[in-house]
């Protein structure tokens, strides 16, 4: 099928060639084949059949065919093959033409082919290897074909790789070896040159080997050429090093690469032919150890023989698999095999020739230094040599070829020279970048030691042991190799446990501790030598030596007991040298128990026969070795199964001790007939051994058993030299010297000692006392002799002071006996872990007598002791392996030990008490000491974190080793504080500022644990401690910064103060406590009273606040606590008493509150419940009231007000607590009147609640400020300022509108009094009048002005008082105020202080207004004297023109006539108003519009209405006649609303003298739909409906009705006329003044929606309809009305008579329930509300009944309202549409006829005439008309009413009178239609409650609608002030 190809796309014509990515994929898949078959080839021999087909499919691989695999030989032999030639022969052959090197992939080629070929020829010598080790005869193996033919496939895969890199010297040597495996000396001995001449010129210079395996090739050369006797080769220049010097015994064993391998080129002899096998194998007993290890081969051979016996076979051993031992292949016979060095050991050439290889930073620069030094070479170390060329040269120099690197091949690999040289500045800048890493922690260890080292000295220590371990951690700090130049013992032990981890060994530091046996016993097992004196001993290898021993068993016919033997033989040659596991232990033990009769025989054997040796002197001294150390052995043996702890059964005791006293014997003879010459310590050994002996024995006396070890030790001092041999396979006798004799001696003469202490008395603690305490410190002790009785008695804790002056008192140490100096000299020599048990013991003895501080002082000791045992020679001489696991256990005893002093110093007050100076200088070093120890982890742990070093193990064991180390520091560091703290207690006099030391200190502590992440190790105990400490301490310089810290990492909170910034240490925050968050209480109330409040809302201190406050949770009540809270709530609600607020001023008020004691009392004290409320307060406080735009939530506020309370009922005189309560009720009084006038109309009580509340409270503020201390007022300026000015608004504000004085009066609280006339009622007290209010509150703005004179408000506040009481009418007034009336001076003045402090402001910034409220209120306040003639014109002309503000910049203004003074006021409030650019001044337009139009004179009239409404209309109405009214920053919240009623009060009056209809009606709307924006809305809302009424009967002329018209009209008649006013005003052409009146009228009820009694709206709706009824409805034309009713009245007797006959059965019973459900249901169908549906004819139903009712004459008022709506429904839908049977929609012609208004309709006003009356207005009302009736007159969202009323699918069902009779009688519910009628007049009368609610709910429902499109006019009109939308928001 062809490929589809788009006809839209054309073919690009330059197309790039498509890269061939053949070459790299099939270079990536060889890649992969060759890491299976490693992988496979690594898992061992089980796998390598798998492994070889691996191989073999790696090389089907495709890079093997390409040109470039070829090798150059095959290169070669393809060109020169003669069946390739063809006719073009004699030109020369092209070369092999490879694919260019594209992608790179060629670098990668060459190394793959390389490493192939490598590696498959090392996989079939892998495979010869195991053959041999699996075979029993490996000659035979090696014989083998299939082995000849892997051997040739190695060396032809060795050779194929060497040609793609002959660089690889080691590949050289193994292609040698294994070419002198298959007998090819040539081959081998070309390779080995080919290793040592890879690019050396020996013609220039003489040469060295740079690496070592061309050193290996060299030596194996000169083995070869020497075996050839070719000196000639030998004397070429490159065998000249070689020739020199020569390798090291350490490193020969590692000269043959393949030792399994026979190399027949070793000898010029000819190859020994291989045999056939044995035939007598199958005869010879298999053993099979499960490991290949010595000692399972031991534990095999002894299981053997308890299994079957002693056999006669000859023994063959199947060992597993084991790695390669190179001497394990050498056929040794005699002797132990050579050592092999540890890995770590550094490997040399030449140990005996070559000279020590200098430093690097000691080694010359010049190399012609380096020459004169070496004398023979050029360098000291040359880098391994690895550059080569493509192919394989002698010397490049020497053919005359260019330097390989000159040349850049891209399979040849560069020198390691090179490489270095290239690297090398890389390494300098690593170490820079160690060095800057490590700075921080160096510099945080400089400083705490320095600061240890300070503090230690002025304490008075002089140990100079210390001080230099001080200095040296000082000193390393400038050093980024810190560990490395480590010398201490301890630090190099701790140090080396950490490089050199070893997981069993350091499970002694994590253990748990065991309880330590309390018994002679445990004596027994402390008092044997100390580990810590042993040396270095090797641990004994495993494998060593194994492999040549198995061989040699097989080889040979032995026996097993020859087997055993040969086995104990080797085990005696590394009896003294190497140090056995407890396996190997356990397997000498059980060999030499098993088998010991046939060892016994066979030593007896060679004894004999040794003489027939080849050299019976060295056999005879090995019979010597191996019988002394079986005694030793058995010696040890037998101790351990007689121990006291020993449960061995009796009969093997028995045959023990006889095996013991054979080897005894045999012992015995053998030291007897020991030469002279021999070894002088065998006879020691003996000699030592039999005295051990003697105490093993049963029966011997102890003083022979003294005096046996006294003679052994004299007998040693005597030696010439120094006898110390070592044992350290012998636990019984470890060491041999004169020291151990003595340590005998001492053990057994204190034993008494340690019997009587650990077997008498234990229950007793005084008697463990009196025995230890002269043995542990002795110092302690003193005796004091009686001469009255001369009986000695011991006291204890005896200082020095009072020792020397009592004449009989004498140190123990004068007085002590023999018996008790023995007992100190062997504590000297004895372990650590005795005398660290005494110590235990005897502090437990303390503990027990509650004496805590004596156990306190023990553990010190203990510490003391272990860190001088760091020191002992002893320990320091032992060897580091076995020091290690000493170092451990020591760390693991300090480590307890520091774990109960630390509790004890910190829980414990009298630890102390007896710690006197010496002793603690004495602990103080020691843990300094410690400290400089443990702080070895943390340079490891600084070098592994900044990638120096990795971590030994990623094991859990060494992390737990190193969290345990971590503990240990932390421990340290904190015993370490408190014990400098004790002594900064003692000596104060060395330290100037104790407690800022001591801070710092535990600062620098915290630092450098934080750095390393270690503050959370030990439980956080430093970081619990350093928190107390800083809680402690009072005197300290910037706590903050301490405490933050320790606060962050002990529970993750932030004090977000100080100098720095908390670090993260790694500490998991903790959960915090009540009673640890009750002690930071204090601090944090400092710190939160430091910063303001402001800013401490938007710092962390306030988060950390309410996390300690949900630490603390609820405040726990109390009857007190529950009685001041009663006591406040009655006297916040109690009425104000004028002569409490006077009190006040005096301090003489205060509250009847009860002392109250809890828990919390202590936060109270620190006024944390204040601190609390005020966040809360502030927090809502944050957002200014004047800057919102929407209500605030006041949670936060009352949360505030709580926790004021809360602090008030603990301190009831906390003058600011009560200031900041009355905040609390001003702020909610505020909330409650800023955003709507509800409350303010509704619920009056409520704001009168929180008024006296806050004048309450801040009457109790004012008294307790009164009482303050002035000492504590100094900060509070601010607070004292707002109470003043604050107190002062509150009176002031109650005073006015909308409080109108209500929080003053009290007629609802009275006191009843009992006089003989009865019980009288009277007020509490007299009621405070507002002009003592405005006095009151002028007061206290006076007081504000003082503290804060340049706030603008206190002089303003205080003119605006002195003017309200100024207004006041004298005779309201008694003497006293009537004669401290304010004057019209004082008035004048008030008010130009107050623009003269508000002018001296700042300039405000660019965009901002000036604060004119001074300057308007002068103003006002001037004209208003001016209209009282209290003042001329001119005398307020001039002090105007005094203000700043003053118009023509204050020049003189001549006011000559009255008339001249309105001009002159309105053009100075038009330059206020210039000043007022974002139109925020209302009032100063209000009183404009007022000067022009006195709405209290009845002389104004259409000019000056005009000119009001004009300037309104500028600034503060919009054509939708909205009002902007924005509140002014300076405006107290709630006068607002009472602006808004006033203006809109006067809009009013100017609408109806402007007779403006259609702006009335826009604010009628505005009004209604804002009610909640105005206060005394409803009489409000009463007086504009009124006026508007008013105006639409003088606008349309409508008539009062005096008389009721209809009262001779008939129902009939009134109906039928009715109908034709309907379709008369459904006419778009019918007009008149009544139906226009009328339609305005029925919108305006809609409006209304029962806010307002109808009564006046259904007056006018009557005089209108029945103006139209007379006036037009007569006059319509149609038939007679009486022939009508005629007509009617025979249609209905018609209809009578046929009823009874024309029904059928079944219709008459369904039509008769519909009647007396319809009156039951619906009383007033008849005489309802005049909402009926259908005209009179339409309701009479079709039975008798109905017919004979009688009608009453005159027609209902209900009925002519129905009918007036009726018509304006008609004339708002239009004509009735032709088909008279269609359904009609909702809103069609049903209406009309049902009379009922339809519940869906649209309820807003018109806002243009339909009958074109619209255009009596003014023009500027039609063309608002235009635009917002289609605004106005949409219909809510869903409505019917959309756009398309009569086009609507949707419809109800047909009325009756539409339906035909055949129609209706086809319906399923015939009688539904006269139910939903009926229905219908209920729900369309005027006065139902359900119009109301319909009315309610469109009117809601078009607010959203309107509003907006309302809005967006307004944006249009553009007379938006530049408050912009967020002002119309706020509104």
């Amino acid at each position: 099928m062809p490929a589809f190809t788009a006809l839209n796309v054309e073919p690009e014509e330059n197309i790039d060639e498509e890269i061939d990515d053949t070459r790299e994929i099939q270079i990536d898949e060889a890649l992969k084949r060759f890491q299976n078959a490693l992988k496979i080839h690594a898992q061992g021999p089980n796998h390598y059949e798998e492994a070889n087909k691996a191989y073999e499919l790696l090389f089907k691989s495709d890079i093997f065919q390409y040109p470039e695999s070829l090798t150059d030989f095959q290169r070669a032999e393809r060109q020169s093959d003669s069946r390739q030639l063809g006719p073009d022969t004699p030109f020369p052959q092209p070369l092999d033409v490879s694919q260019g090197d594209i992608d790179g992939s060629g670098s990668s080629l060459p190394q793959t082919l390389y490493l192939s070929h490598k590696n498959h020829g090392q996989f079939g010598l892998d495979w010869i290897r195991h053959l041999v080790r699996t075979s029993k005869n490996a000659t035979s193996v090696l014989g083998d074909e299939k082995v000849t033919d892997f051997s040739y496939r190695a060396l032809f895969e060795f050779s194929t790789a060497l040609d793609f890199d002959p660089s690889d010297a080691e590949l050289w040597r193994r292609a040698a070896r294994v070419a002198a495996f298959l007998n090819s000396p040539r081959i081998s001995r070309y390779c080995l040159e080919a290793a040592i001449e890879l690019d050396d010129d020996p013609a220039i210079e003489e040469v060295e080997p740079p690496s070592l395996a061309e050193a290996f090739a060299g030596e194996q050369l000169k083995r070869q050429l020497e075996v050839l006797s070719d000196d000639l080769a030998l004397s070429h220049p490159i065998m000249v090093p070689f020739l020199k010097r020569s390798i090291s015994d350490h490193l020969k064993r590692h000269l043959d690469p393949f030792p399994f391998l026979t190399n027949p080129t070793d000898s010029l002899a000819p190859p020994k032919t291989v045999g056939t096998g044995n035939h007598q194998e199958s005869q010879r007993l298999i053993i099979n150890p499960p490991v290949a290890s010595w000692a399972d081969l031991g534990m095999t051979l002894v299981q053997v023989v308890a299994a079957g016996g002693v056999s006669g076979d000859a023994v063959t051993l199947n060992l597993p698999e084991m790695p390669d031992v190179p001497e394990d292949v050498l056929m040794a016979e005699d002797g132990p095999q050579p050592e092999i060095p540890k890995e770590d050991d550094t490997i040399q050439l030449d140990l005996e020739s070559r000279p020590a290889i200098p430093p690097k930073d000691d080694q010359s620069d010049s190399p012609k230094e380096g020459a004169l030094e070496n004398g023979n070479s050029t360098e000291e170390v040359r880098a391994e040599r690895s550059v080569s060329v493509l192919s394989r040269k002698r010397s490049q120099s020497a053919a005359g070829l260019p330097d390989g690197a000159d040349e850049e091949v891209v399979d040849q690999k560069r020198s390691k020279r090179i490489r270095r040289r290239e690297t090398a500045g890389e390494v300098m800048d690593t170490n820079t970048q160690y060095a800057t890493q490590l700075q921080p922690f160096q510099a945080a260890d400089q400083n705490l030691f320095q600061m240890t080292r300070n503090m230690v000295e002025n304490l008075g220590v002089t140990d100079r042991d210390t001080l230099d371990r001080l200095a040296e951690v000082l000193d390393s700090c400038a050093s980024s190799t810190r560990t490395a130049k480590l010398e201490r013992s301890a630090v190099v032990d701790l140090r080396d446990s950490l490089i050199k981890f070893d997981e069993e060994s350091t499970r002694v530091v994590l253990n748990k501790k065991e309880a330590s046996p309390v018994g002679f016993s445990s004596f027994l097992e402390h008092s044997k030598p100390g580990s810590q004196n042993k040396p270095e001993t090797p641990l004994f290898h495993e494998t060593r030596g194994l492999k040549a021993f198995v061989q040699k068993i097989n080889e040979d016919w032995l026996g097993i007991q020859d087997v055993a033997f040969e086995w104990a033989k080797h085990v005696c040659a590394t009896y003294l040298t190497s140090k056995w596991s407890d396996s190997m232990k356990t397997a000498v033990v059980q060999v030499i128990s098993h088998l010991d009769e046939d060892i016994w025989n066979r030593m007896r054997y060679e004894l004999e026969h040794h003489t027939q040796s080849e050299d019976p002197a060295r056999t005879l001294a090995m019979i010597d070795q191996i019988v002394q150390m079986l005694f030793e052995l058995h010696l040890d043996v037998y101790e351990r199964i007689t121990n006291p702890n020993s449960a061995v059964d009796y009969g093997i005791r028995v045959e023990t001790k006889g095996r013991l006293g054979r080897w005894f014997g045999f012992a015995s003879q053998m030291s007897r007939d020991r030469p002279e010459s021999a070894d002088r310590s065998l006879s020691i050994r003996f000699l030592w051994s039999s005295v051990f002996a003697v105490t093993l024995t049963e029966g011997v006396s102890r003083d022979h058993v003294l005096q046996c070890w006294k003679s052994l030790r004299d007998t040693l001092s005597e030696e010439g030299e120094s006898i110390d041999i070592r044992l350290p396979n012998n636990a019984i006798m470890p060491e041999v010297s004169a020291h151990a004799a003595d340590r005998e001696i001492s053990k057994l003469t204190t034993m008494d000692f340690f019997l009587g202490l650990f077997q008498n008395d234990l229950s007793n603690p005084v008697s463990v006392i009196e025995s230890l305490e002269p043995v542990l410190n002795p110092s302690s002790v003193y005796f004091a002799t009686s001469d009255s009785t001369g009986s000695d008695v011991m006291d204890v804790d005896k200082d020095e002071a009072s020792s020397t002056t009592a004449d009989h008192n004498l140190p123990i140490s004068e007085t002590a006996n023999q018996g008790l100096r023995d007992l100190w000299k062997f504590l000297l020599s004895t372990s650590t872990e005795l005398r660290l048990f005494l110590w235990t013991r005897l502090g437990e003895a303390y503990s027990a007598i509650d004496y805590t501080t004596k156990q306190f002082s023990c553990l010190l000791k203990s510490i003391e002791m272990v860190v001088a045992d760091f020191q002992q020679n002893s320990y320091m001489t032992a060897p580091a392996e076995e020091r290690r696991p000493l170092f451990l256990k020591m760390l693991k005893s300090l480590d307890e030990l520091l774990v109960q002093a630390l509790s004890m110093a910190l829980n414990d007050a009298k630890a102390f008490d007896i710690i006197d100076d010496d002793h603690l200088r004495s602990s103080v070093s020691a843990l300094a000491k410690l400290s400089c120890i443990l702080h070895v982890s943390c340079m490891y742990e600084d070098e592994v974190r900044v990638g120096m070093r990795q971590h030994a193990s990623n094991g859990a064991t060494f992390q737990s080793f190193l969290g345990k180390l971590r503990e240990m520091q932390v421990r340290n560091w904190s015993l370490l504080y408190t014990m400098l703290k004790a002594g900064i207690a003692q000596n104060k006099a060395g330290f100037t500022t104790p407690e800022n030391d001591l801070a710092d200190y535990l600062a620098a502590i915290h630092q450098v644990l934080g750095l390393r992440k270690c503050c959370k190790s030990s439980n956080k105990i430093f970081l619990k401690m350093m928190r107390v400490e800083l809680l402690k301490q009072n005197l300290i310089d910037n706590w903050e910064d301490y405490l933050g810290q320790v606060l962050y990492d002990l529970y993750g909170l932030k004090l977000g103060v100080g100098l720095s910034e908390v670090q993260d240490h790694g500490c998991p925050p903790e959960k915090l406590e009540r009673r640890n968050t009750t002690a930071l209480v204090e601090r944090v109330s400092v710190l939160a009273n430091r910063m303001p409040m402001k800013d401490l809302l938007k710092s962390d201190l306030k988060t950390t606040i309410e996390h300690m406050q949900q630490a603390i949770g609820q405040t726990k009540s109390n009857q007190q606590f529950i009685q001041n809270l009663r006591i406040f709530n009655q006297t916040l609600q109690r009425p104000v008493p004028p002569l409490r607020l006077y009190e006040a001023l005096k301090g003489n008020v205060s509250i009847d509150a009860v002392t109250v004691n809890t828990p919390d009392s202590a936060l109270a004290k620190h006024r944390w419940f204040f601190l609390l409320g005020m966040i809360a307060f502030t927090k809502f406080k944050g957002v200014d009231l004047n800057r919102r735009q929407t209500p605030g939530a006041t949670d936060d506020l009352r949360i505030g007000a709580t926790f004021l309370r809360q602090q008030l009922q603990f301190t009831p005189d906390q003058w600011d607590a009560w200031f900041r309560l009355a905040e609390c009720f001003d702020y909610e009084l505020d909330e409650s009147v800023l955003w709507t006038a509800d409350k303010m109309n509704k619920e009056r009580a409520e704001l009168v609640k929180y008024q006296r509340s806050a004048i309450h409270c801040y009457t109790l503020a004012l008294s307790q400020l009164r009482n303050a201390p002035p000492d504590t007022l100094g900060e509070s300026a601010d607070d004292i300022h707002d109470l003043y000015h604050k107190f002062g608004m509150r009176m002031y504000a109650s005073s006015r509108e909308p409080f109108a004085m209500e929080p003053f009066h009290h007629s609802e609280h009275k006191r009843f009094v009992i006089l003989e006339s009865g019980v009288e009622s009277k007020d509490l007290h007299s009621q405070m009048e507002d002009y003592k209010v405005w006095k009151y509150a002028a007061g206290l703005f006076k007081k504000a002005m003082e503290v804060k004179p340049k706030q603008w408000q206190n002089p303003y506040m205080v003119a605006k008082c002195i003017w309200k009481m100024y207004q006041k009418l004298p005779t309201s007034l008694d003497h006293r105020d009537r004669r401290d009336r304010p004057t019209m001076q004082t008035l004048i003045s008030a008010l130009e202080k107050a623009v003269e402090v508000v002018y001296a402001l700042p300039k405000p910034r660019h965009g901002q207004d000036p604060i004119l409220e001074p300057h308007y209120k002068i103003v006002s306040i001037m004209h208003k004297l001016v209209m009282r003639s209290e003042i001329s014109p001119q005398e307020a002309a001039d002090i105007l023109q005094r203000q700043p503000y003053a118009i023509q910049d204050g020049e003189h203004v001549e006011i000559s006539e009255p008339e001249d003074w309105e001009p002159y006021v309105i053009k100075t409030l038009s330059h206020l108003r210039e000043k007022d650019r974002s139109n925020w001044q209302h009032r100063i337009i209000m009183r404009h519009a007022r000067i022009l139009f006195d709405e209290n004179s009845e002389e104004q009239g259409y000019v000056q209405a005009m000119a009001a409404f004009g300037v309104l209309r500028e600034s503060m109405l919009t054509k939708t006649m909205v009002m902007n009214v924005w509140k002014c920053d300076a405006e107290r919240p709630g006068r607002h609303h009472v602006y808004t009623e006033q203006y809109v009060r006067f809009v009013v009056k100017l609408l109806i003298v402007l007779k403006d209809r259609t702006n009335f009606e826009a604010l009628l709307r505005r009004l209604r739909k804002k009610g909640a924006d105005f206060y005394h809305f409803n009489d409000l809302w009463q007086t504009c409906c009124i006026s508007y009424l008013r105006l639409i009967r003088q606008t349309y002329q409508i008539l009062p009705v005096l008389e009721d018209d209809f009262k001779a009209v008939s129902p009939d008649e009134f109906d039928i006329i009715a109908s034709r006013i309907g379709d008369w005003s459904a006419d778009p052409a019918s007009s008149h003044p009544a139906l226009s009146a009328l339609q305005e009228i029925i919108e305006l009820k809609k409006l209304n929606a029962g806010l307002m009694k109808a009564g006046a709206i259904d007056d006018l709706i009557n005089d209108c309809y029945t103006a139209l009824y007379f006036d037009v409805g007569k006059s319509l034309p149609g038939p007679s009305v009486a022939s009508l009713i005629a007509e009617r009245e025979l249609a209905r007797a018609r209809e009578e008579g046929r009823g009874p006959t024309s029904n059928s059965d079944t219709k008459a019973p369904e039509s008769k329930p519909v009647n007396p459900l319809a009156n039951l249901l619906n009383p007033q169908s008849h005489e309802g509300s005049g909402a009926e549906s259908g005209p009179p004819d339409s309701n009479i139903l079709p039975n008798s009944e109905a017919a004979q009712r009688p009608r009453k004459t005159g027609i209902r008022r209900a009925d002519i309202l129905r009918r007036a709506e009726n018509a304006v429904a008609r004339a708002l839908e239009g004509p009735k549409t032709t088909g008279a049977k269609g359904r009609g929609s909702v809103s069609s012609g049903k209406a009309a006829e049902d009379g009922a208004p339809d519940g869906d309709g649209d309820t807003e006003m018109k806002d243009e005439d339909l009958d074109g009356e619209a255009g009596e207005g003014d023009g500027e009302a039609g063309e608002e008309g235009e635009g917002e009736g289609e605004a106005e007159l949409s219909s809510p969202p869903g409505s019917v009413h959309d756009s398309a009323d009569d086009e609507s699918d949707l419809s109800d069902a047909p009325p009756e009178d539409v339906l035909d009779e055949d129609e209706a009688q086809q319906l399923m519910f015939p009688n539904l239609t006269l139910t939903r009628r009926s229905a219908g007049t209920d729900t369309g009368a005027v006065e139902s409650e359900a119009d109301s609610e319909s009315g309610e709910g469109e009117e809601g429902s078009e607010d959203e609608g309107g509003e907006e499109a309302e809005e967006v006019e307004e944006g249009e009109d553009g007379e938006e002030p530049e408050g912009g939308e967020g002002d119309e928001a706020e509104e």
